[in-house]
This record gives C-alpha cells, structure tokens and sequence, in this order.
C-alpha cells in the first residue's frame, strides 16, 4: 500500500510540473518565432517542440530560461 502512495506522488508531481512546463512553452515558442521566422506555421512549429519538450522533467523550464537570456537586450 504504502508503493502505490508514493507512485502516486511522483506521477502528481511530473505531472504538476509538466503543466507548468506547457505553460512556459508558449512563450518559449513565441520569441523563438520572433527572433526567425514571424508567422503562424513557425509558431505551431515551435509550440510543438517545447511542448513535447515539457514531458521531460526540467527540460521545459530550462529551455525557457535560455530563451530569456537569449531575448535580453
């Protein structure tokens, strides 16, 4: 009993994170268009990388902080 609590726990907390992750997705994959190509077909494109990136744990978030070091200035 006490094995499926903490399968339970983890399974909650990979999935709080990776929502969290999504979140973040979008705007990673917006200032990716922006910096390249600025339309709609870039911008799905890119979504769909980071979002599939989110699954990972700390690969979403860390993606985003570099493309917040990168946008900087």
């Amino acid at each position: 009993m006490g094995n499926s609590s903490v399968s339970s726990f983890i399974f909650f907390v990979w999935y709080a994170a990776t929502l969290i992750q999504m979140a973040l997705a979008y705007g990673t994959a917006y200032r990716k268009t922006k910096a390249n190509g600025d339309n709609g077909v870039s911008l799905a494109g890119w979504l769909l990388v980071y979002v599939l990136a989110a699954y990972i744990p700390y690969l979403g978030i860390h993606l985003w902080k570099n493309s917040k070091k990168d946008n900087v200035g």
